[in-house]
């Protein structure tokens, strides 16, 4: 179930390098914002949701190949990093031109949190002492 959960997660952070990452309100000469384009035409930064997208396919493809505990820190930190770069991105960068973050920002931020959240509560089937006595948890 994890491994799904982070291979939709890779999916979604793709999606969300294409959609506006800055609200501007009223500004009328702001233009267009994506993760690939700035207002003023420069390229942005929508290489960092692709790296995080395939950081989720990564840790997909660990935990589907019963390399559990790479696969969940590897997914822990492309969650933490998600919702960093969103905060970061909105908060720090294009000055007072920005009145919020746009859904692409809300959507990076929503897709770390949930793979945080989803590898907190998905257990393991066994733990690591179990694992090193070679015992398996029963139920």
């Amino acid at each position: 179930m994890l491994a799904g959960i982070l291979l939709v997660a890779a999916v979604l952070c793709g999606a969300a390098s294409l959609m506006t990452w800055r609200d501007y309100g009223n500004v009328v000469t702001a233009g267009n914002s994506t993760g690939w384009n700035l207002p003023d035409g420069s390229i942005g930064r929508g290489w960092l949701a692709i790296a995080l997208g395939i950081t989720f396919a990564v840790a997909g493809v660990l935990v589907a190949a019963e390399r559990e505990r790479p696969g969940r820190i590897t997914a822990v930190i492309g969650g933490v990093t998600a919702m960093v770069l969103a905060v970061v991105e909105w908060g720090v960068t294009d000055g007072p031109s920005r009145t919020g973050p746009g859904l692409g920002l809300w959507l990076l931020f929503l897709i770390g949190f949930g793979v945080v959240l989803a590898v907190g509560i998905i257990a393991p089937e066994t733990s690591p002492v179990d694992v090193k006595r070679g015992d398996r948890l029963s139920g």
